[in-house]
């Protein structure tokens, strides 16, 4: 994944991290009139987006330094 793309992904995963209740209005609240998210679904959705925050800069950062290190084998 190119590095301006895990720049806007965190961007939105913060963003449903500090506040869901704007990350619903993003994805889901546009699409109804006078709704409100359920507090359970607003917890889910935090901790998913902790969860995808954590495994897009360790999959980064596991790739740069384990698979695309070159090897000597001389």
């Amino acid at each position: 994944m190119p590095f301006f793309l895990k720049i806007i992904a965190s961007a939105f995963l913060l963003i449903y991290i500090f506040n869901p209740k704007i990350g619903w209005m993003i994805s889901e609240g546009w699409k109804y009139k006078n709704a409100e998210p359920s507090e359970v679904y607003l917890i889910i959705n935090r901790i998913l987006a902790v969860a995808f925050l954590i495994i897009i800069w360790f999959l980064a950062v596991f790739v740069k330094l384990v698979v695309v290190k070159p090897q000597n084998y001389i």
